[in-house]
């Protein structure tokens, strides 16, 4: 399978080594705007450096495109992918404003694209116990508290308000979408936040702290508690400073850390531990290029639609703490 990366950063190194581990998986170009970095990635796999995606996509006779780009990056990209590959693996957030996801998702839908969004955490085994444990109570978790707070991350595009949409957007999302994920739809938001901490930052337009409530369909409840912090301390605390605890009737499930380690507790005061998964890229990359080998999406767990939900939820959060003085917004999609 022929695919082509759209991005340099990070977070593409996470799935290239994941690809190299996929039989059939070929990485054929790599398109970013630093094309000294696009052809250091792309020399183990004898890929081709593109410094602008579309070309690669006149030329290459993809199966499949991952773009990994962020969250301001996102709209004509789309639309030109959904022209040339079948399938499109896109990080999240999705988008920067609600309006570009939707259209891009109408690009999607007239094409037929198989699309998976790079919810990873909806394919970690604790995560999954939680939607099951749920499940079998009939109905979803009763109540999630939610934390993110650790040490800022360095892009200068994360910084900017405007092109990364804050750390809820870009960061906390994870935590909404496992709470989506495991409790169900989400009714309204309501959020505060607050900024002018960080004096000592350049050109830092993005909210200092965050605390939102969320209320669901079914009546559940969730709060989050967010922020990311220019010195250091943070990513050192317990949990990596990253964590959920979901509640139901009968259990609780806690997940720490960047990769959610977790544990379930029952009322019979039993414990069952549940590792993260150390090569959750390659399980979340072999059931998106599964589905567009098979063209059968049922291995996607996030879908385009599911991505949308949730940028959704976490742009009313921005909504309701910087425009509306923390009254609740509903979440319309």
């Amino acid at each position: 399978m022929r695919i082509g990366v759209i991005g340099t950063g990070w977070v593409t190194e996470h799935h290239l080594n994941a690809l190299k581990n996929i039989e059939g998986a070929q990485v054929a170009a790599i398109a970013g705007r630093n094309v000294g970095r696009a052809k250091e990635l792309g020399e183990p796999w004898q890929a081709n450096a593109y410094e602008t995606a579309l070309p690669m996509l006149q030329n290459e006779s993809l199966d499949a495109a991952f773009i990994l780009l962020p969250p301001h990056l996102h709209g004509e990209l789309e639309r030109a992918c959904s022209e040339y590959v079948k399938g499109v693996l896109v990080e999240k957030p999705i988008a920067q404003s609600l309006q570009t996801a939707q259209e891009i998702g109408g690009y999607f839908k007239k094409a037929g694209t198989i699309v998976s969004v790079a919810y990873q955490n909806r394919y970690r085994q604790a995560v999954l116990r939680a939607k099951e444990l749920f499940s079998q109570e009939n109905g979803q978790g009763i109540l999630a508290r939610a934390w993110w707070t650790t040490e800022m991350p360095p892009p200068l595009w994360w910084r900017n308000f405007e092109q990364s949409g804050g750390q809820f957007v870009e960061q906390c999302t994870h935590l909404l979408d496992i709470c989506r994920f495991t409790m169900g739809e989400i009714e309204d938001v309501s959020a505060y936040a607050t900024r002018g901490f960080m004096t000592q930052v350049d050109d830092y337009s993005v909210d200092d702290a965050m605390v939102v409530n969320a209320r669901f369909k079914s009546g559940a409840l969730a709060s989050f508690a967010t922020g990311c912090f220019p010195e250091g301390g943070h990513d050192q605390s317990p949990g990596g400073g990253i964590g959920i605890s979901l509640s139901s009737r009968a259990h609780r499930v806690s997940l720490e850390g960047w990769g959610f380690d977790g544990a379930v507790y029952s009322g019979q005061g039993e414990t069952e531990e549940i590792p993260s998964e150390d090569n959750i890229f390659e399980i979340q990359n072999r059931a998106f290029l599964k589905a567009v080998e098979t063209g059968d999406s049922s291995s996607i767990l996030s879908s385009y639609e599911d991505g949308l939900k949730t940028l959704a939820a976490t742009l009313a959060a921005n909504e309701s703490a910087r425009h509306c003085g923390g009254a609740p917004v509903k979440v319309e999609i």
